[in-house]
This record gives C-alpha cells, structure tokens and sequence, in this order.
C-alpha cells in the first residue's frame, strides 16, 4: 500500500517536472527572443516623434516666400479643452472661463476663434480615437489625449517670457518650442501662397499615405489647405522620425526625419510685389470712392509659365489669426477672396477678337468684308438695347459705318459684332471659345480656381433650362450674357491672341510638357485679329488710345479694353431674432449671401428663433444703385500685350509677343477710362522688370526690391 502511494507521488512528481521542463524549454528557446523583445520594451521609454521641417516655397529665382521657423506656443491640456478635466474637478470652472479672455487679449483673437479652434481639436481627435478604437475593438486612450494642444503659436522669445509670467497661474497650460509657418510679409503673396490648417475628418479619411507610419496624417497635424501650400503637399511635407531610449538613457532606436522638399514657383518676386503696389496705388486714385478690388496676371506667351498672379487688396498672412475677424468681415474689399483665379466677371469687349477670328475662320466674314455700324443693330425692334457705344458726354451712339473685322476690334463696334453673332449662332461662337480655352481649367492646378463658363447650347439647356436663342449668340459675341471668365483665364487669352496658340499655364516651376493646341485661322486672319488689337491702343480711332496709348523704342502696348455690366452686391443682411428670455432684437451681419448671415447668427447667438423668409433681409448693398437706366455698373478690363515695333512705330508683323497680362478693376466702370491707365503702367513695369528683351528670368534690379520678411 505505502509503495503503491509512494510510486504514485513519484510519476506526479516526474510529470510536474517534465511540465515544468516543456514550458522552460517554451521560455528559453522555442519564445525566447519573443519575450526577451518583450522584457526590453519593459526597460524602454516611450518613443518620442521627431518632426520633419516643411519645405519651402520659392520665387522663381530662388526667394523664400513660406518657411518654417522655430517658435514658441501657448498649449493648453486636452483634458481642459475636452471638458473632462473640469468634470472630474481637476480644475476649477472660474480658472477655464478665466484662461479664454485672457489668451484673446494676449493673442489679439476673437474669443470665439479660440473656442472654435480647441474645438476642431477634440472633434479631431475624437473621431480619431473612435476609428482606432473600432478597429481594435476595444477604446484606445490615444497619446494625445495626454498631451497639451497649442491654441496660440508664432511667438518670439520676448513673448514667450511674457506668457510664462502671464500664464502662470494655469497649472494645465505650457508654454512649448514649436514650428511656426511664417510667411512673405508683403500682402502681395497670401492669396498664392496658402495657409496650412488642421488636418480635418476627410483628410483623415482620405490620406493618401495612410499605409506609411511614418507619413500618414495625424489628428493633430497641418496640412496645407489653400494656395501652393496644397498644390505641393506632397513634396513639401515631409516624414516623421522617432527617438527612444531605455531606462538608463541610452539610445536603442533613432530615425530622423525627412524633411520636406522645396517647391519653386514661376512668380517673380519683384514683379509681384511692384505689381500690388501699383494696384495698391492707382485704384484709389481713379476711384477714390468706389474701388473694392483689382486683380493682375502677367504670363510668359511661350511657355505660359505665371510671372505675376495679384489679388488686391491682400494682407499679411502672418497676421492672418489675429486679423481674421476684420478680413472675414470686410465684405466690400473682401481682402480674402482670391480674386486673380477664384472670381468670375463677365469678359465684355475682351471677346470681341475671338468673335472676329469665329467669323473669319468659319467663312462667315473676310478679312475685307465690311459691316454697317449707324449706332443701333435693329433700330426698330432694340432701339433701346441692342446698340453701340455711348459716346461719353453725350447721349449718342457710336455710328462706325462701314468697318471690317480689324476696324470693329480697334473701335470696339458693338453693332459689328451682333451681326457676327446673328450669322455664327451660339453653337459656332462657343466651339471657338472652348477652343480659346473658355470653360477650361487653366492649368495652375489652385484648388480656388473657378473654371468660368462657356455657354454652349447643351449648357444652356442643362444648367439654366434656357431655350437657345438669337440673342443669346448677340450678347455673346460682345462678351456678354452668360460667359464668364477669370482674370488668369483672360491672361491666357491674350497669349491665345498674341501666338495663336492654347496652352496651359504654369504656376510650379518645372513643370512643363503641357499639350499644346493651334487655334484655326490663315495667318491673314489672325493677322486682321492683330491688327485690330494694335489699333485699340495704337491708332487714333481705337478705344483705349487716348487712356492707354504707351511705347518705348522697342515695344509698343496692345490689348483690348472692356466693360464689363454687373449689379450692386449685398455686402450685409438684417435678421430680427427673439432669444431664449423671448426679448426682440435685430442684428446686423456682413454677408454677401444670405445663409452665411444666418450661420453667423446660429453661431453667435444659438437659441435665436426666427424665420429665415420672414425676418432675413439685405441691408447694404455695393456699389449703391440708381435712378438711371443708362448708368450701370461695370467691371473694367484690359487685356494685353507688348508688341515688338519698327522705329516708326509700327508693329512688327509675324513676331510673337512674349508676355501677356490682364487687369479688371472691380466696379471701374468704363475699361478704357480706368483699366487702360493702369495697363499703361503694367506695360511701362514690365519692361523696367524683365529688361529690354522682356526675358522672364531677367536679373532682379534693386529699383525693385524684394523685401518679403524671410531670410
């Protein structure tokens, strides 16, 4: 019995030990680097990201418009900004409400950004943690809820001490090293530079480098959003690095970062600063009451490649946080709006070559054949519409006579140019203006850039529900009705004009092998096209010779001048509301349409009850309207070139212009009285500019410097 229970404890013995064996066996052999890994990542500290720089972005010579520099930044902890901090009674209610006046007083900020900018960040990482944690099946705590986010960034080593001691008292905000994008100084740039702003839902969504951890957006990171900023993204963003060490310090794996790249732009930075100091200048000038804004593209014929790109008026894009208040607000100069590529303005009297070169092309017209201009089109049926040109000063019309194509694009005939629609119809003289790139992106690849419109008759049909008729194809061809064109877009018109030749622009450098498309046309007509365009600024009978007429001894300006008619604008809207208490009030915001006057409203004051179709009406609107039929409002253009001259001053035939610009003038009015002076300054700078050979690449001159504000 003793031996039987004896033999029994010693196989129970052998089999504990054989277990024991196997799983030290499993230990230290089969699992052993597993959890030899295992026990050193127990040693490790937490691996710390290392941040790539972003690249920069230059001016065709190589100038630094956009760059990062080290700063200072005011970070407030997520728990605060999530609201758990004051739930759990980490903090006190009177220190979170104390914090948001005094970061807007030392910050310049609207209160109200502030909130919504630390809310943006935990709507950010919430959903973050949301999609982690659904993928793992279980809530993830993501790192940066740890963290402090910054809500005010950029500042210099005088007011980070400044905020240490204004700070103090804020156990849950810190003042931290960070990056801060700064930028060209000058307001000539902002629009074409960018911004970066906070990565959002849908590029979380969508990230293009979702697969790279190393890469791949995260919740709290920038991303450019506007501008070149998110036309070079992806070279100019770079790719995390990491550090991490063990408990004694030392280093076990380092990967640096890999910045981003360069990106070089075709701009000149003296032609574009020189450029919005003219605008700057002479729009006040010739409408000291009425200007609201003015854009001006010059190009390279050739390769097409943007020189200039300017929206007036800008603003310092440094400043952009601080002042964007006042720049969101201002509704009649919208200082934001990217005028150059994001604004549409009917072309006017701009189109009159490509109705000429649609006629003589489609053998409707010779280059000899001439049309009779006695001031009106039907006097008897539009004796009060279809008609030429008022006279200035009086209340006649422009009766031309017997004029050819190249004589109605020097005297601008309106009368001509319906006829030559009547005969084209609007299917004929929309296919020649797809060919001269209407509706058609331009090519710059700008995320704010607006197509415009070519009305073509399924357009038509489609979009506005409109039954095609002849006087569709007369307002047309003198660029009127619904045609609409951006100021880059007439830019490139003008190159189609000066070589005969579409092609698309270029706004990053190097990037070439665009296609290109030859327009139809004998080089008689085009010839006749030219012509007429010489004389506009160059003949006496032409519209814009006594306003814009300008040479030197080897160039001499050419262009066409329009006017183009538009309405007031609201610029703000009027909303009665009762609030919560049931008291009436009424409130004025800037808007210039009216569901962002009642977004301003939601926001601002969200218990508001009030009816949108009831109590929301326009307030002010800009220009102020008239009594007077005949005195509509318009929009000044001037699209041109410089032609090559003879000693006698006449245009040498067969040579292709190198450089092309347009110029509009919001509300100008008349584009021979106000856009034609500007351009004969335009043309006087881009001389002085790019030399005697009108070279793009032309050694800046220090008569024009470029002080941008980066080193």
């Amino acid at each position: 019995m003793f031996e039987r229970r004896l033999k029994q404890l010693a196989f129970l013995f052998v089999v504990v030990l054989a277990v024991i064996s196997l799983r030290l066996v499993d230990l230290q052999v089969i699992h052993a680097d597993d959890y030899r890994e295992q026990a050193q990542s127990a040693l490790l500290r937490p691996a710390k990201t290392l941040e790539p720089i972003r690249g920069r972005i230059l001016d065709r010579f190589g100038t630094p418009l956009a760059a990062d520099e080290p700063s200072w930044q005011i970070s407030v902890d997520y728990s605060v900004l999530s609201g758990v901090a004051l739930e759990k009674g980490r903090v006190s209610r009177d220190s979170v409400d104390a914090l948001w006046p005094m970061l807007a007083d030392f910050s310049g900020e609207d209160v109200l950004e502030l909130h919504e900018r630390a809310d943006r960040i935990v709507k950010r990482i919430t959903l973050w943690r949301e999609k982690i944690s659904a993928y793992h099946g279980y809530d993830i705590t993501l790192r940066e809820e740890r963290q402090p986010h910054p809500l005010v960034t950029g500042l210099d080593d005088q007011q980070q001490i400044d905020a240490r001691l204004r700070f103090a008292s804020f156990p849950f905000v810190e003042i931290e090293h960070g990056v801060h994008r700064h930028y060209a100084s000058h307001p000539a740039f902002p629009h074409i530079l960018g911004r970066v702003g906070a990565v959002s839902a849908e590029h979380l969504d969508d990230d293009p480098f979702s697969a790279d951890d190393f890469k791949r957006y995260l919740p709290t990171d920038s991303i450019g959003i506007m501008g070149v900023e998110h036309l070079a993204e992806a070279s100019l963003r770079g790719s995390r690095g990491v550090i991490q060490h063990d408990r004694r310090r030392k280093t076990t794996r380092h990967l640096e970062p890999s910045h981003g790249q360069d990106a070089a732009i075709t701009i000149r930075c003296d032609l574009q600063t020189a450029m919005y100091e003219l605008l700057e200048r002479r729009v006040p000038e010739l409408l000291p009451n009425d200007w609201t804004g003015a854009s001006a593209v010059v190009v390279d014929v050739e390769t097409r490649e943007i020189l200039s790109l300017v929206s007036f008026p800008g603003y310092d894009a440094n400043r952009f946080n601080r002042d964007y208040s006042a720049l969101r607000d201002d509704m009649r100069h919208t200082p934001l709006r990217f005028r150059a590529v994001a604004n549409g303005y009917e072309p006017g009297s701009i189109m009159k070559p490509m109705t000429c070169l649609a006629g003589l092309d489609s053998g409707r017209i010779g280059v000899n054949s001439l049309i009779d201009c006695d001031g009106y089109f039907d006097r008897e049926r539009f004796e009060n519409s279809f008609r030429c040109w008022k006279i200035s000063g009086t209340s006649r019309r422009m009766a031309h006579g017997g004029i050819n194509a190249a004589e109605a694009i020097t005297g601008s005939c309106n009368v001509f140019m319906y006829e030559l629609g009547n005969r084209l119809g609007v299917g004929t003289l929309t296919n020649y203006y797809e060919m001269a790139g209407l509706g058609k992106p331009t090519g710059t690849g700008l995320r704010e850039e607006r197509w415009g419109i070519n009305p073509t008759p399924s357009w038509l049909n489609s979009e506005r529900n409109m039954r095609v008729t002849p006087g569709i194809a007369w307002n047309l061809a003198i660029g009127q009705g619904q045609v609409i064109v951006t100021p880059v877009q007439a830019a490139n018109l003008m190159a189609v004009y000066a070589s005969g030749v579409r092609r698309e622009l270029t706004l990053i450098a190097g990037d070439d092998g665009r296609p290109i498309y030859e327009l139809p046309g004998t080089a008689a007509e085009w010839q006749a096209v030219r012509d007429g365009i010489f004389g506009v600024t160059n003949s006496p009978d032409g519209t814009a010779y006594k306003r814009a007429h300008w040479t030197n001894d080897r160039y001499a300006l050419c262009g066409k001048t329009g006017s183009a008619t538009t309405r007031p604008a609201p610029i703000s809207y009027k909303i009665k509301y009762t609030d919560a208490m049931n008291v009436e009030h009424v409130r004025i915001f800037p808007a210039k349409i009216r569901k962002n006057a009642i977004k301003r409203l939601v926001r601002e004051v969200p218990d508001a009850a009030f009816d949108p179709d009831k109590d929301v009406s326009v307030h002010e609107v800009f220009p102020a309207p008239t009594d007077d039929p005949d005195d509509r409002h318009a929009h000044a253009w001037f699209a041109g070139y410089l032609q090559r001259i003879t000693s006698r001053g006449r245009q040498i035939r067969g040579e292709t212009p190198k450089i092309a610009f347009a110029v509009l003038v919001e509300y100008g009015g008349s584009g021979g009285q106000v856009a034609g002076p500007v351009a004969k300054d335009v043309a006087k700078l881009i001389c002085d500019i790019l030399g005697p050979d009108l070279d793009p690449d032309h050694p800046p001159a220090q008569d024009y410097p470029c002080n941008v504000g980066i080193s």
